[in-house]
């Protein structure tokens, strides 16, 4: 059965004027901390028009967009992960680049070098 807002709505406003009249030394637990509550103009016990299974409903959607969070975060990790192994590869390569042009020209030198005492030896 839909109980309506209108209805419950009144429910409480009988509960106020309840322990309103009633004697405080006979109170439930539940009707000292309303007391209590209205007694200081405070509306924390009163519901705030959200349903339990809406709070749950929006528990199971904070649930579901951590894990689509969790699923993109990894998915992340995973790509930056294989962009870092393809940067290093990379510097391998150039390092290996490097390394070969500094031997092709030392070598480049020392043939020059060798070029240039065979001619000056073969000139005298």
């Amino acid at each position: 059965a839909v109980v309506s807002t209108q209805s419950t709505g009144w429910h409480y406003l009988y509960f106020i004027v309840l322990i309103k009249v009633k004697d405080p030394t006979e109170f439930t637990g539940p009707e000292s901390y309303v007391y209590e509550m209205v007694k200081n103009k405070k509306l924390d016990w009163f519901p705030r028009m959200r349903a339990m299974s809406l709070c749950s409903d929006e528990a199971e959607n904070d649930q579901n967009e951590f894990r689509d969070l969790k699923i993109t975060l990894e998915s992340t990790k995973s790509h930056v992960e294989s962009l870092s192994k393809q940067l290093q590869e990379l510097k391998d390569q150039m390092t290996q680049q490097r390394k070969q042009k500094q031997r092709t020209s030392l070598l480049g030198g020392i043939t020059s070098q060798q070029s240039v005492g065979q001619s000056a030896s073969s000139t005298t």
